[in-house]
């Protein structure tokens, strides 16, 4: 078998950090200037600028569903620039609401931090609704 290369294996922890709620391991493994682009139309979607910023968007995405979307990686592919995430992503709002995407994710990572990443849903149709019904 072989062995994972490093940045995938950073992308991989990212996962499981987000799902723990460790916002100290994402603060490390974040550049300072870092851009996180959410894909589709709701009010969450746009690009986030800056550590503080993205840091402050997962933690009020995650306040408003009540928790981290449940994630069931399909595959992660990655080079020394480049790390692909492909999955299934699920996730409950406070009224009971719930939505389920497949999604796709692109990492820029450079020295062991990502720089820049776009997450893009399969069915933004279906998913953005359910985002702009969450508070915040």
């Amino acid at each position: 078998m072989a062995k994972e290369h490093p940045n995938v294996m950073i992308a991989r922890e990212g996962f499981e950090a987000f799902e723990k709620g460790d916002m100290g391991w994402m603060d490390e493994h974040l550049s300072d200037d870092v851009v996180w682009h959410v894909g589709g139309n709701s009010k969450w979607a746009g690009a986030y600028e800056g550590k503080a910023k993205v840091l402050d968007m997962f933690v009020r995405q995650t306040q408003a569903m009540g928790s981290s979307p449940d994630v069931d990686i399909h595959d992660i592919l990655g080079n020394d620039e480049h790390v692909v995430t492909l999955g299934t992503a699920r996730a409950t709002g406070p009224d009971g609401s719930s939505a389920e995407w497949k999604y796709v994710q692109v990492f820029h990572i450079k020295d062991g931090k990502a720089v820049e990443v776009w997450g893009m849903a399969e069915n933004d149709a279906a998913v953005d609704p359910f985002l702009d019904r969450l508070p915040g």
